[in-house]
């Protein structure tokens, strides 16, 4: 007895995917696997690398004539400033080593006023 059951239409589809996949490999792989290819990817690669080089110059050089910090000033200053905060770092370790702080103390010079309030009050009463 023959089967009447139709044929599932994603089964079709998915082996016509397979089918164009495998043929699009086989094509890859005949273009890819060539040295006329790996010489023009290479060339290619070398064209973007100078284009972004000569961009970055000419950005620069137009940053200079506005008087303007380019990129590698403003990494050069942020590095400057990374090691000049690991020096603040270092030196109040040494300080806190040398004079520990007291956490009972308080903090500035004893006040010589009087608060606000009695000020105002004594007023009143003259």
């Amino acid at each position: 007895m023959a089967d009447n059951t139709p044929a599932d239409p994603l089964d079709t589809i998915r082996k016509a995917m397979s089918d164009l996949e495998a043929r699009f490999d086989e094509m890859s792989k005949a273009i890819f696997n060539t040295e006329l290819f790996a010489r023009s990817s290479g060339v290619g690669t070398e064209l973007g690398a100078k284009v972004q080089k000569g961009v970055s110059d000419q950005m620069s050089k137009n940053l200079e004539f506005f008087n303007m910090p380019s990129r590698a000033d403003i990494t050069a200053i942020g590095e400057r400033l990374m090691t000049m905060d690991e020096r603040l770092v270092r030196i109040e370790e040494a300080l806190s080593r040398i004079a520990p702080s007291e956490a009972g103390t308080a903090s500035g010079p004893p006040r010589t006023r009087k608060a606000p309030a009695k000020k105002a009050a004594k007023k009143k009463s003259d």
